[in-house]
């Protein structure tokens, strides 16, 4: 009787063990099921006079473009742009608002070219001061029923006193920081991000909006965290990378993004090989029946490129990152892979 006692608890142990176990060996899929996608998302976008020092290039109408693209065309997304006419000083960036709506909150389709014209017309670093007060009150106007929130700016609020606007209409705000902002400031974007339940990315320069903003957009629609790649690479240079894949994953998205306009890069190599043998290839080759990879460009602008990689097979994919075009030497690319299991 003891012996069957001892057996049956010893059982139980076992049992609550290897569920322990699996349980901490598959964090990405509990969490996976416990997320629920968001379908309404509002953007504050800071536009004030500084933005042309720290943000040159306006890789924040970029890193907006490619969630534009690449978001799923049913989302609702709206934007607003602040930086307001500078308080006391009579003539300067007068009757500048202080947040006003860049377009409203709409279907990204078939709305995505208005959306992407209305960024292009009117984000140019051409307002003054910054007033958080005024852009969260504005987008909560615009887009009351919205469930998250993406707030980009380069500095601290400096209108009078910020009165915790962003907890008026309080869902997940991810926020960007970027450029030179003092202790203050920092303190005060972490703050709002964590009231909020969102995420902080405290960014030196602007080179890496875009590659933020791709994985907000991931973790938005409930996909897996990308992978990251960062390279310096000159013109013809090139710089190989290895992602595995999954029984599972059926695409890959690889997201190239960088900061000059008239820079390019590509990938080129691509194959996946399993035990050590090519089993599929970007391109037909003298190799034993190996399966044609289907890349496809699913989004594309100036300083970014989206591709698809279907037909996929379990194994390790290589490929190469080349600079196809890059001018004054050398220049940073980064390189997202994430998987998709449909």
């Amino acid at each position: 009787m003891r012996k069957a006692l001892v057996s049956v608890l010893l059982s139980a142990l076992l049992l609550a063990l290897a569920a322990a176990s699996a349980s901490a060996a598959s964090p990405a899929a509990a969490g996976s099921a416990a997320c629920t996608p968001k379908t309404d998302i509002e953007a504050i976008v800071d536009d004030s006079g500084s933005m042309a020092i720290t943000d040159p290039n306006r890789l924040r109408v970029q890193a907006m473009n490619l969630l534009i693209q690449t978001l799923p065309p049913s989302t609702t997304l709206g934007a607003v742009e602040f930086g307001s006419g500078i308080e006391g000083v009579p003539g300067v960036y007068e009757g500048t608002p202080a947040a006003y709506t860049l377009f409203p909150p709409e279907a990204i389709q078939p709305n995505s070219a208005a959306m992407e014209a209305a960024l292009k017309a009117n984000i140019n670093a051409d307002d003054g001061a910054t007033d958080y007060n005024s852009a969260f009150a504005k987008a909560d106007a615009d887009n009351p029923g919205s469930q998250v929130r993406i707030f980009l700016t380069d500095g601290g609020h400096d209108e009078g006193t910020y009165n915790e606007a962003h907890l008026a209409h309080n869902v997940p705000t991810y926020v960007i920081g970027t450029g030179l902002y003092s202790t203050e400031d920092k303190a005060r974007l972490k703050k709002i991000a964590a009231d909020t339940g969102g995420k902080v990315y405290e960014l030196e320069d602007a080179s890496e909006v875009q590659a933020v903003v791709n994985d907000i957009g991931a973790e938005l629609t409930c996909k897996t965290a990308p992978r990251k790649f960062t390279d310096e690479l000159a013109q013809g240079e090139s710089k190989t990378h290895t992602v595995t894949i999954g029984p599972k994953t059926k695409v890959l998205r690889v997201t190239l993004t960088w900061a000059q306009p008239g820079d390019s890069f590509k990938l080129t190599g691509l194959r996946i090989k399993s035990h050590g043998k090519v089993v599929a290839l970007a391109r037909p080759q003298k190799v034993a029946k190996p399966k044609k990879l289907k890349v496809t460009v699913a989004a594309k602008s100036s300083t970014f490129t989206v591709l698809k990689i279907s037909h996929l097979r379990p194994g390790t994919l290589q490929f190469a990152v080349k600079g196809a075009k890059v001018s004054g030497g050398a220049a940073k690319v980064t390189t997202q892979v994430g998987g998709e299991t449909g």
